[in-house]
């Protein structure tokens, strides 16, 4: 195999030897010129001047010496003409999107040299087609019969005539726009092109310094590097040296092959220059269908495709051929094992890194700025976010994210956030652009600095030092563009969306030595290139040929009737690239992904299929598959150890071990032993909505406030009244409850509730006001305690004796009312149970409605006793949605009768005496839960892997 490149330096150093110098060789790509020199350096034989290698691009622009214009520039430009020639007053921010539009249109009539008079024209007339378009073909002046009469048949609409009343300015905007650009010296690439070749004089040759001009590789050509071919031709200075496989070039079905049937005629290669392609029947084609995107790369090292790569294989040995460039970090990953040189030649875009996403976070900031309690706030989302982002993450940050979840804030103050200099920076308000711009710079400067301190303790940052480079440069150059260009129509929103369009174009150039080793590139920068092992990741239908959407603001039938390209020459494009890439290589793998999951459809390129049913050299096809088998995770049992018991006894010896504690227990011995033993702590979510959890604490607290200032005194009928008169008194303790629990502020704090909060709120008032409706039918009583602290001392057998362990906790309300002393539990849950039958149901683990509310009153019943001496208690519940049934009862009940806890309290106690004996010996094992469905909602089912 001799690659195309090294064919056409053979030619020029045989036929040109000692004038070399004199050549210029001009290539599509700047790695054409890199590859191609190379190849050279091996042919001569004693040192010489080479030959000038030069793009096509800088061809043009030397000859014509006319200034590129900044993109951003041409916009605010173009926005300027379209307003004054349409007398629209469109805003810059509605212009943009379709103004980047137009640009690209008014690109592709200069490239194809179009009149734009005659393609804007609106023409009325069908007749006047055959009298204007005398210089169409029949089939161009068809297709402008078709759009036109369609256009005409279907009637007056408001879409219609605002496309007509835009079309018919179009042409006036295209002459303006660049009449303003003249003047100014600039220029767009089309333009550039255009005013090359039409105004080509005999001074434009003197300005051709070489003597003969050899134009390589090329393929689909628009009209303007035709014309600029046609003159070098014409002169005698230019040579054209076409790469092409005879087989698409014969068939003139293939799609490949349309533009090089045409360049050849046009312009025939040199005499004497025979191409010679690879041998099909040397080549070794797979196909390798992967299920998963990231999970192709992994093809590098299976047995099947892995070889021994040398120290320093040649640069035209293997090559990496990306359809979707985000694949460049998984693959370079993937080959670092096997490969110790890798030269990527193309660009890593910008919005691929974590400066982009960084970037996209401070924006999203910036739209979420609240003033709230009285200071700059902002709402938690992109607060956490940009707090837990890899470029600020830090021990500072951490403990901000740990305050906001522990004190559930939805709007973080700024001075809650600016705990350094940098988070000072981060979190404060933009009000204009140019403070914008300012600001994202100041930001990246900082991190960058902070990157270059902590560079010693750390992994190579070089990467993430270029990606915060050549985004600074980027804000840099848009800020200095706009600043030229009436600044004072740029709102802040538009800022930020044509930063993100800016940083979305820009890729990271990545320098390395590019004739060593393995080859990484993408489909362009193949042109010319021939490698003797080739590897083409993404070859899906969609990435090759690539389907992403081209808008234009010309129609189809225009761009067909004008020759402008539409997708049928992109895809015969891109045909011409994958064939000829693979023509003269050894062994071609190509893999393509075959999930279909989101935007990929799995489906193979329909390159692949042509090359299964059409090529003479069959490809095997080979199916990557990743045997995970999905196993139901072990059960996790633990048996108690003299340890877990000493933790137990230890922690309850001098603290509380609450009735809940004990609940979770009966529900999940493996919760229980996480929880009280292991002492692992649920994480702290934060509460955007009000959940059943915080709702019941906020109707406890303000149950509280509502009660507070009686405790110790006696309700009246009257005193009832009051309160429920006094609605200030309720809303007031619904909004501290708020400011407390939902807002976590100790202080109480004025708040606003907002938001769905609003409905919580009057829901709670609902309640709040039938509670003070239903305690009227037990007035008068007496408060005695609220949210009261008790506890009392039990005692267990250990192997080392007897122990004592504290019991208690808190319990809502415990009131005097003439019937006896009622011990309250507030609950607001809904499927509660408030009826027992025998003992034996509170300690049925694997009941679907275990009564577990009473079995926690009783605790506290039982505790109270051993605190007071007095088993006159009446366990109760308030279970809030049985507020409004009429006949308000909340005493509990054994099989259907109300009771005291006198009654039962002997046999309860005997019941809760062998729980804790359970608990606490050496023959426990602390196992899961068969009830699947309670592991929906435990915070520790990501470690039992049960969801």
């Amino acid at each position: 195999m001799e690659p195309f490149l090294k064919q056409v330096a053979r030619h020029l150093y045989q036929s040109q030897h000692e004038k070399i110098d004199r050549v210029t060789v001009v290539f599509p790509s700047r790695r054409s010129g890199v590859f191609f020199n190379a190849y050279l350096n091996e042919l001569i034989e004693k040192p010489i001047l080479g030959p000038q290698a030069i793009t096509i691009n800088e061809l043009v622009s030397k000859l014509s010496g006319v200034q590129i214009s900044d993109h951003i520039s041409q916009i605010l430009t173009l926005h300027q003409i379209y307003k004054a020639e349409t007398g629209h007053d469109e805003s810059l921010d509605d212009f943009f999107f379709w103004g980047e539009i137009l640009l690209n249109d008014f690109n592709d009539i200069d490239k194809y040299l179009l009149d734009a008079n005659d393609l804007f024209r609106n023409i009325s007339d069908l007749k006047d087609i055959e009298r204007r378009f005398e210089y169409l073909s029949a089939e161009q002046k068809e297709a402008i019969e078709k759009f036109w009469g369609t256009i005409g048949k279907a009637g007056a609409s408001v879409n219609r005539e605002k496309f007509m009343q835009i079309w018919n300015k179009l042409a006036s905007v295209y002459n303006r726009f660049r009449d303003e650009l003249k003047k100014e010296g600039l220029a767009y690439t089309g333009m550039l092109y255009r005013d090359l070749v039409e105004n080509w004089r005999e001074e434009t040759e003197k300005l051709l310094e070489a003597e003969r001009y050899l134009f390589v590789g090329f393929n689909a050509l628009n009209a303007a590097e035709e014309k600029l071919l046609s003159y070098f031709k014409k002169s005698g200075k230019g040579q054209f040296f076409w790469d092409y496989d005879p087989a698409f070039l014969d068939d003139v079905q293939h799609e490949a092959g349309v533009f090089i049937r045409r360049n050849l005629v046009k312009f025939p290669m040199p005499e004497g220059f025979e191409l010679t392609g690879g041998d099909s029947a040397l080549r070794k084609m797979t196909i390798v269908s992967v299920p998963g995107q990231v999970a192709q790369t992994q093809v590098l090292n299976h047995p099947k495709f892995a070889g021994a790569s040398g120290a320093k294989p040649r640069f035209d040995e293997t090559a990496m051929v990306l359809a979707d460039e985000g694949l460049l970090v998984p693959l370079v990953s993937a080959a670092g094992a096997q490969y110790n040189r890798i030269n990527i030649t193309m660009g890593y875009p910008i919005q691929n890194t974590p400066v982009y996403s960084f970037i996209n976070l401070l924006i999203e900031l910036q739209k979420n700025y609240r003033y709230y309690g009285n200071e700059d706030s902002f709402y938690y989302k992109p607060v956490l976010a940009l707090l837990n982002h890899q470029l600020l993450a830090n021990p500072v940050t951490k403990e901000i994210v740990r305050s906001i979840h522990r004190e559930n804030k939805i709007y973080v103050r700024v001075s809650d956030l600016a705990q350094d200099d940098l988070l000072k920076v981060i979190f404060s308000k933009l009000s204009s652009w140019e403070q914008a711009a300012d600001y994202l710079m100041t930001v990246i400067e900082q991190l960058a600095r902070r990157l270059a301190i902590t560079a010693e303790n750390e992994a190579d940052p070089a990467l993430e030092a270029e990606y915060l480079y050549q985004v600074y440069l980027a804000i840099q150059r848009l800020q200095a563009t706009l600043r030229e260009h009436h600044p004072a129509q740029i709102s802040l929103a538009l800022f930020f969306r044509i930063l993100l369009q800016h940083l979305q174009r820009i890729s990271i150039p990545f320098e390395g030595e590019p004739l060593s080793g393995l080859q990484v590139m993408g489909v362009l920068e193949t042109r010319n290139l021939d490698f003797k092992r080739l590897f083409m990741f993404s070859v899906n239908e969609g990435r090759l040929p690539n389907s992403s959407a081209t808008h234009s603001f010309i129609p189809y039938n225009l761009r067909k009737a004008f020759g402008l390209p539409a997708y049928e020459e992109h895809d015969a494009m891109y045909a011409y690239y994958f064939y000829r890439l693979i023509n003269r290589a050894e062994e071609v793998v190509m893999v393509y992904d075959s999930s279909g999951d989101g935007m990929n459809s799995g489906e193979m390129s329909r390159y692949l299929f042509q090359l299964l049913y059409d090529s003479p050299v069959k490809p095997e096809v080979f199916q990557l598959n990743f045997d995970f088998k999905s196993t139901e995770a072990e059960p996790i049992a633990i048996a108690s150890t003299q340890k877990h018991r000493d933790v137990l006894l230890n922690r309850y010896s001098e603290r509380k071990l609450s009735p809940s504690a004990l609940n979770a227990y009966l529900d999940c011995k493996l919760k229980f032993y996480f929880k009280y033993i292991a002492g692992i702590k649920e994480t702290d979510e934060l509460l955007e909505e009000v959940d059943p959890r915080l709702f019941g604490n906020l109707f406890h607290f303000a149950s509280e406030l509502i009660y507070s200032n009686f405790v110790g005194k006696q309700v009246q009928k009257e005193d009832l009244d009051a309160m429920l008169k006094n609605d200030v008194l309720i809303r007031k303790a619904i909004h501290d409850a708020f400011v407390r629990e939902y807002y976590k502020d100790k202080a109480l704090k004025e708040v606003k509730i907002t938001g769905k909060n609003i409905l919580i709120a009057e829901n709670l008032h609902t309640y709040l006001t039938r509670m003070l409706e239903n305690d009227k039918e037990f007035a008068p009583f007496k408060i005695v305690e609220l949210e009261g602290n008790c506890e009392a001392e039990f005692k267990i057998e250990t192997e080392a004796g007897e122990k004592r362990i504290k019991l208690g906790g808190i319990v809502d309300r415990i009131d005097q009312t003439k019937d006896g002393l009622r011990i309250i539990d507030y609950k607001t849950g809904r499927s509660l149970v408030l009826a027992f039958n025998n003992f034996e149901d509170f300690y049925r683990r694997d009941a679907d409605n275990r009564p577990k509310e009473i079995f926690q009153t009783l605790v506290y019943s039982e505790i109270y006793r051993r605190m007071n001496g007095t088993t006159a208690i009446q366990p109760s519940i308030y279970k809030i949605d049985t507020f409004f049934t009429g006949d308000f009862d909340p005493t509990v009940k054994m099989r259907g009768q109300s009771l005291t806890y006198d009654l039962i309290s002997e046999p309860f106690v005997e019941s809760l005496q062998e729980l804790l004996q359970e608990i606490f010996s050496p023959d426990n094992c602390f196992d899961q839960t068969t009830k699947k469905r309670k592991c929906e909602s435990c915070p520790y089912n990501v470690i039992c892997r049960r969801v």
